[in-house]
């Protein structure tokens, strides 16, 4: 195939996705902006919760509260499906409504005043509330690779005081290259 083919093929390929994105934007219907506040609400309170195990997750770190972790874990993973559940529909609103997947920012364009007002401070207040949860979720790996590290120096630490002889190395493995040890013990007194 000669380059000028190839290149009006693919112009008539993308004429032809054009036409239809075109076409599939104009058999739209209005999005339910009630239902689509009532979504992000859910998101955000949600999210609220998200925040608050993130502190909790952080705080069970610093007491090394185990029972405390495995039950802020389990009630995160709960939070975590909730919000993707939220997102599933949310998502399937939109397609239903419009066709395709939107950014939100795409479909405020088409709300009246007030309903754009009302979904864009709900938006703002989200969107803080996210980068909230992920510099707390942040600071939750950071307490926990240091409390992984500490725990290592403890066993490492532990595993060199138990090998007096020298038989083992720091990470409790046994050393080929360490010499033999002989140990003996006086039976005659």
């Amino acid at each position: 195939m000669k380059l000028a083919d190839y290149n009006k093929a693919k112009a008539r390929a993308n004429s032809q996705r054009t036409n239809k994105r075109s076409t599939v934007s104009t058999q739209t219907r209005p999005i339910d902006t009630d239902r689509l506040d009532s979504m992000l609400g859910k998101l955000e309170d949600e999210h609220a919760t998200l925040l608050d195990l993130a502190k909790a997750h952080k705080d069970a770190l610093t007491h090394a509260s185990v029972a405390e972790l495995n039950a802020i874990t389990m009630q995160t993973s709960d939070v975590l499906m909730r919000i993707a559940q939220i997102e599933d529909a949310r998502r399937t609103m939109i397609i239903n409504d419009t066709g395709s997947l939107a950014s939100l920012d795409q479909l405020m364009e088409q709300f009246n005043a007030s309903d754009r007002d009302r979904i864009g401070k709900r938006q703002t207040r989200l969107r803080e509330l996210i980068m909230r949860v992920k510099d707390e979720q942040d600071a939750v790996r950071v307490a926990s690779e240091n409390l992984a590290n500490h725990m290592r120096g403890l066993i490492k630490q532990v595993g060199a005081s138990l090998s007096h002889a020298g038989t083992y190395s720091r990470g409790g493995a046994v050393d080929p290259s360490r010499s033999q040890v002989v140990s003996s013990l006086d039976v005659v007194q």
